[in-house]
């Protein structure tokens, strides 16, 4: 009795090509906006190109080198094909880790992020805003899982493609022509953050951002598990190809949508005023339900499925196991709402890492455990914990440990002359003081001055997996080299793979 467990965590493997690239593309909205807010581009074409090529690239990327495979093997997780490829007993639990620390923060700032829109729109408490969000996400999977999540997907879609359809004829009716919108300062209406981790101040920051919107968007779990509801490896190929397409028609209208709230266009009426905030307001919603949506059920079909049946109770029935997921869908909702309301700027910063967290967990694994038949598991483990470490470190120590961080890797940081000198002269002022309260005094101001320059040639910390994901290849090919190769099972996985895709 397997259909109605690949019902609710695969969607009985029946969604065609055309429908898994409207929810891909339906639920990347969200994630291209908090890029784009937190400080991302600058809104004018170059900046926008950055952006829409690189998550176009990242989704064709995973198209043409991961998703066929991953429908190819027929699981429904990660951490499930990692185990299948490798080993069980380390794969999948570090697989499942992965997963959670690159999509709860991400969960916990959409859930946030409909807080805000509803006290700023409504004047509610942020709390009901929140509440509201995991109801609807809620009503969007219990019943079904990814099947009901499918067909939300598909409603979210249509309703940010119709408010789209109403921007655009409003903006002529009311100007004539789109020269408006050529001027638009589209940031007035994506409020920037005060806190900008993706901040470009330098050509090396923006081919960071870059890369990690690449790698990144090639890597999200809760993108990837869509390569498991379709029938077959070729409909898992196309939905990844074709989503860039369904993407762009979205975003070739959001300055129309936007050009709503242009002052000169809602002169005419307050009634044309609250058509345009009510628009705008459901497609945001829409944006962020969708992707709310997705990575609900992709932290829980990870822990229904690889940590209780695979690992705690593999021999639960069927109802069992739909019956915990169900129940994990409530907990994680509720944890993700309570972490956003508690903790709204380390849900910000948290949600900042997921695309390089996601890069350096699964991307350098995935392509070489797909693509290189000998690839063993020692090599494999040893490549995610680097890509991890690497990620996790150069994330916390510039900021928690900007003295010693410079010090350690002086040579690889962007410091000015002026900057180096400053720093050697606070050091001498810190060791020159005679007394507690004077040494503290300079040592805080010695700290301050280290926290520019602590980095590696200038890369802010939440583009880390710019130096995270190369060392996860280097590690792999590196221990895959010397380590027994995979055995004789895992190579005629490898090569069932394979067949499966011609």
């Amino acid at each position: 009795m397997t259909r109605p467990l690949a019902d609710f965590f695969a969607a009985g493997r029946l969604m065609p090509a055309l429908f898994n690239s409207v929810a891909i593309a339906g639920s990347s909205v969200a994630v291209l906006v908090f890029v784009a807010g937190a400080g991302a581009i600058d809104f004018a074409w170059q900046g926008v190109t950055l952006l829409l090529s690189g998550v176009g690239l990242g989704l064709v990327a995973t198209g043409l080198l991961l998703a066929p495979y991953l429908r190819g093997y027929g699981g429904f997780t990660l951490p499930d094909f990692l185990a299948e490829r490798f080993s069980a007993e380390t794969m999948r639990p570090l697989g499942a880790l992965a997963v959670l620390l690159c999509s709860f923060p991400a969960l916990a700032a959409v859930l946030l992020g409909l807080g805000v829109m509803g006290q700023a729109t409504l004047a509610l408490p942020v709390w009901i805003g929140i509440a509201a969000g995991i109801v609807m996400i809620l009503v969007a999977t219990f019943i079904g899982g990814m099947r009901s999540l499918s067909l939300s997907q598909l409603s979210y879609y249509a309703v940010m493609l119709l408010a789209v359809i109403v921007a655009v004829p409003t903006v002529l009716w009311q100007t004539g022509s789109f020269a408006a919108t050529d001027t638009l300062i589209v940031d007035e209406v994506i409020p920037s953050f005060a806190w900008q981790p993706f901040g470009q101040t330098s050509p090396i920051n923006s081919f960071a951002l870059f890369f990690c919107l690449v790698t990144g968007f090639a890597s999200m779990p809760y993108l990837l598990m869509r390569s498991f509801t379709a029938p077959d490896p070729g409909d898992a190929r196309a939905s990844y190809l074709v989503a860039p397409i369904f993407l762009f028609l979205l975003l070739a209208g959001a300055p129309a949508l936007a050009a709503l709230y242009e002052p000169a266009v809602v002169a005419d009426g307050e009634v044309l005023s609250m058509i345009a905030q009510a628009v705008l307001v459901v497609a945001a919603a829409s944006a962020l339900l969708s992707t709310g949506a997705g990575l609900t059920l992709s932290i829980v079909n990870t822990m229904a499925h690889d940590v209780y049946f695979k690992g705690a109770a593999p021999n639960a029935s069927v109802r069992q196991q739909l019956r915990l997921a169900r129940l994990l869908l409530v907990v994680v909702g509720l944890l993700a709402g309570a972490v956003a309301l508690l903790w709204p700027r380390e849900t910000l910063i948290g949600a900042a890492a997921t695309l390089s967290l996601a890069a350096s967990a699964f991307l350098p694994v995935l392509v070489l455990g797909i693509w290189w038949k000998r690839l063993g598991s020692d090599a494999a483990l040893a490549g995610m914990v680097a890509g991890l470490v690497v990620c996790v470190f150069y994330m916390i120590a510039p900021s928690a440990f900007p003295i010693v961080f410079y010090e350690s890797s002086s040579l690889l940081s962007d410091a000015t002359g002026m900057q180096a000198a400053a720093f050697e002269t606070l050091r001498y002022d810190y060791h020159a003081a005679n007394d507690s309260v004077a040494q503290a005094a300079a040592f805080a101001e010695w700290k301050e001055s280290a926290r520019p320059i602590a980095n590696w040639l200038g890369v802010h910390s939440s583009l880390a997996g710019v130096f995270a994901v190369p060392v996860g290849f280097l590690v792999i090919a590196l221990v895959g080299f010397f380590a027994p190769a995979s055995s004789t099972r895992r190579q005629r996985f490898f090569e069932s793979l394979r067949t499966k895709t011609v």
